[in-house]
């Protein structure tokens, strides 16, 4: 009867997360028609040349204002959060504003070239919204960096020659979230790691010098990550059976670091 019971809540909570997917994929479903329909309009001008002027104009403009309503949606969505109240509206209306910036920066930028970027979109978040619930989480995590990897050689193949300036911004912008999704994964695990950016620059400086910006820029992630380590194992030897937060034990070592660097700095002004 037991067993019957589970097994009844596992079907209901399979049902459950099946519906959604539904839902999510009819979304993209409906986001791709909704592109094709602006192709039409923009670029073929199904309905006129003055209704594709207007579009024009407000690409222009979203292409810029999308930025700060996006923002703004954010900062929105986490002061719900923070007062306990439901953030399904300030997201939705966020991920509406992202969309639609998107799809403003990259028809404006590029024009036809970028609605068919656009297009493809919707079709790769379909797949990695089937990825996400039916299979396990680090499995979609892997297709995800995957799918944004293939992403980025089509992108290089097709379009870098004659669109050079613009890949080149979605490389970086890419590497940039990439990298601001990999630190918040970092400190939501591990905590607020204070004093890494301050404390290896200055160390592995005195030990490469500085006649090479990109040497010093190598030799200080190095750096960072060989102090985070030690400063971790120490954290779990130091006091065990209990471990230390390793934030803690940087702010130690790195307080006085930073003080001392302050008492220099102004010690030389002086002198």
């Amino acid at each position: 009867m037991f067993d019957k019971g589970k097994r009844e809540q596992r079907h209901e909570k399979e049902d459950a997360a099946f519906n959604k997917m539904l839902l999510w994929l009819a979304g993209a479903v409906v986001v791709d028609l909704i592109i094709l329909l602006v192709k039409q309009v923009y670029v073929n001008m199904l309905l006129g040349p003055g209704v594709a002027t207007v579009l024009m104009y407000f690409f222009q403009v979203f292409s810029i204002l999308g930025v700060v309503l996006t923002a703004g949606g954010i900062a929105w969505a986490v002061l719900w959060n923070k007062k306990g109240k439901p953030v399904v509206l300030p997201c939705a209306l966020t991920a509406a504003a992202a969309g639609l910036w998107v799809l403003s920066l990259f028809t404006y930028q590029l024009f036809d070239v970028g609605l068919n970027i656009v297009m493809l979109l919707p079709a790769v978040a379909a797949v990695l919204i089937v990825i996400f619930f039916l299979y396990q989480r680090v499995f979609f995590l892997n297709a995800l960096l995957c799918a944004g990897g293939l992403l980025a050689l089509w992108l290089h193949r097709q379009y870098y020659e004659a669109h050079h300036t613009m890949v080149t911004a979605l490389f970086i912008a890419g590497f940039v979230a990439l990298a601001a999704a990999l630190a918040g994964a970092a400190v939501s695990f591990a905590g607020l790691l204070g004093f890494v950016g301050l404390i290896a620059p200055h160390m592995v400086r005195r030990l490469v010098g500085e006649d090479s910006s990109a040497r010093l820029l190598w030799a200080a992630a190095l750096g960072g990550a060989a102090l985070l380590t030690v400063c971790d194992i120490l954290a779990r030897t130091l006091f065990a059976p209990y471990e230390l937060p390793v934030g803690i034990l940087m702010s130690v070592v790195g307080g006085p670091v930073f003080l001392y660097m302050l008492i220099r700095h102004k010690g030389g002004h002086a002198g």
